[in-house]
Parts: structure tokens; C-alpha cells; sequence
């Protein structure tokens, strides 16, 4: 796996930027593993399947953060 930047998206046009686990786990620093228990219990990013592979849509990530995320006391 590269370890690429996963920071802000560069203007793709119309295009959806979808992300494997992996990549998804680095960004969200956390194991691969435990996203895919979130994904199982229902309470990570939704997640999409095409064929046998998993993937992320960019913005539903984004927006999951934003929807779950909240200032630390």
C-alpha cells in the first residue's frame, strides 16, 4: 500500500474518488479491521461493493466524519 496523502480532493470534475479500506483505515488512523467491524455493525462510512471488492466514496467519508465527529472537552 503507497502512503500517499489523503488530504483534500483535487477537482476531478463529476468524478466520484473511491478509496479501499486501507486506504480509508490510514486516513481515519485506524486499523483496517476495526472499519471493517464498523461497516458490519452499521456505524462506520457507508461503504459500496462492486463485485468482490469494497470501496469508499470520497464524500460519504467526508461527510460521515462531519455527521460523527465532535469537539473533544
Amino acid at each position: 500500500m503507497s502512503r500517499k496523502t489523503l488530504g483534500p480532493a483535487a477537482d476531478q470534475g463529476n468524478a466520484r474518488q473511491l478509496l479501499t479500506t486501507g486506504e480509508v483505515a490510514l486516513w481515519l488512523q485506524v486499523a483496517p479491521k476495526t472499519l471493517r467491524n464498523w461497516r458490519s455493525a452499521g456505524i462506520g462510512p457507508e461503504a459500496l461493493k462492486l463485485h468482490s471488492s469494497v470501496r469508499y466514496d470520497r464524500a460519504a467519508v467526508e461527510a460521515w466524519i462531519r455527521e460523527t465527529s465532535k469537539a473533544a472537552a
